[in-house]
């Protein structure tokens, strides 16, 4: 009978996990950079490390998704050390800088000593760099592991850190000629997802995706 109960629990758990995020597809097997192309290598460029999507000290680049996406979300796992600076490219085109030609959500430890007084309100985690600031205090320490989710529906975006929302985005509300001159990404529909890293370590883990109308 404990057999059979057992049986049974395993069972309903893993139903309950299949079934815990319907419509995601994974864009990280754990053990290859299949689905992925790295453009701009630096050194070692990226990574997989005992099941993880690495990014080495030594490495860099912009590793993007073979596929484009338009509407999305998007959730992953994070955990930086210190001085970690990576980003998110949504959006982006394969050429160009992907913060400014296509969207770069920041992954960044901005609590490190080398970034302290350096920053803009708009280059801290979270943010729409150098567009829309995110809202702070809401990372674990460094070291751990964070969750992170970005959705992008049309003009609207959000992120979401370890459960709080910390940019609730309309792109329509950025009307300074500067900023939308700087940033022509802006406008785009559809493009690559992508890690923009700078010679720093940081892992991610679990990444995966469901596509919106």
């Amino acid at each position: 009978m404990m057999i059979i109960k057992t049986v049974i629990a395993v069972a309903v758990l893993a139903l309950s996990a299949a079934g815990a995020e319907p419509g995601f597809v994974s864009l990280f097997d754990g053990k290859t950079l299949d689905g992925w192309q790295i453009v701009g290598q630096k050194g070692t460029g990226y990574l997989v490390e005992n099941g993880l999507l690495v990014c080495p000290a030594d490495g860099g680049g912009n590793l993007f998704t073979t596929r484009e996406y338009s509407n999305f979300v998007l959730r992953f796992e994070f955990r930086l050390f210190e001085g970690s600076n990576n980003g998110i490219g949504i959006r982006a085109p394969l050429e160009g800088d992907a913060a400014y030609a296509g969207m770069e959500i920041q992954i960044l430890d901005d609590g490190a000593p080398r970034y302290q007084g350096k920053l803009r309100p708009a280059q801290y985690h979270g943010s729409i760099y150098d567009v829309i600031p995110a809202k702070q205090g809401f990372k674990n320490p460094t070291g751990e592991w964070n969750r992170e989710e970005i959705t992008a529906k049309g003009r609207l975006v959000t992120v979401v850190l370890n459960g709080t929302t910390i940019v609730d985005a309309d792109l329509d509300s950025v009307h300074d000629p500067a900023v939308l001159k700087k940033h022509p990404g802006l406008a785009r529909s559809s493009g690559h997802i992508g890690l923009l890293g700078h010679g720093t370590r940081v892992e991610f883990r679990n990444f995966r995706i469901r596509e919106l109308p």
